[in-house]
């Protein structure tokens, strides 16, 4: 839900209430708030390498035509980022979550101000527009690994892919594992649909009935 005075807040859907617990020395709201705008600089950087990958392309591995031991080496390309990035949020998010005792209202009121999920909003108030935002958001990120999928075979199936040289695009294809594990961040790790819903609730003074 957030943070307050070195605590990590959380909220047990099953018993109702607020936790509390030390949090991670890498969760820092108040360090990466306005961490955003470097998103832009990311992308550029990701573009630049994308059109430099034919260069180390043969010591890669992926040169040549793409074929079955290709897709393989893309698929467990994938796993290792989805999996490397999962356990490293999980234990920045939940690191002493095992050790969490309840937490004050106080507490549980400053954590959600303190959010920066706010940062992408005007107020601090929950809206019907901006449980649509989640929901779209979400929607978006799933449609898009569904997608990705999608469009994978049909280029196949137009014979652009197995038996196909492997070009630049080979970078932004190994990067679908960060893709998956955006998608399960926002499901499982730190789900946006249900942090609005437990806010919402709390700011109408509904939590614990």
């Amino acid at each position: 839900m957030g943070e307050i005075d070195g605590n990590a807040i959380y909220f047990d859907t099953k018993q109702n209430q607020p936790l509390k617990a030390r949090k991670s020395m890498l969760l820092d709201s108040e360090k990466t708030k306005n961490n955003a705008r470097y998103i832009i600089y990311i992308i550029l950087i990701l573009l630049m390498i994308g059109g430099t990958v034919d260069l180390f392309m043969s010591s890669s591995g992926f040169y040549g035509e793409y074929t079955m031991t290709t897709l393989l080496k893309l698929s467990l390309m994938w796993f290792f980022e989805f999996i490397c990035c999962v356990v490293f949020v999980h234990r920045i998010l939940y690191r002493n979550v095992k050790h969490a005792i309840p937490a004050s209202k106080k507490e549980f009121g400053l954590a959600i101000r303190n959010n920066n999920i706010w940062n992408m909003f005007s107020n601090k108030k929950v809206t019907t527009l901006k449980k649509i935002f989640a929901w779209i958001l979400t929607g978006t990120i799933l449609f898009t690994n569904i997608g990705f999928i999608y469009i994978l075979d049909r280029v196949n199936q137009d014979g652009h892919l197995l038996g196909y040289m492997i070009g630049n695009e080979i970078f932004m294809l190994s990067l679908f594992g960060f893709l998956l594990f955006i998608l399960y961040y926002l499901i499982w790790e730190n789900n946006l649909i249900r942090w609005f819903g437990v806010v919402d609730k709390y700011q109408k003074r509904k939590l614990g009935e």
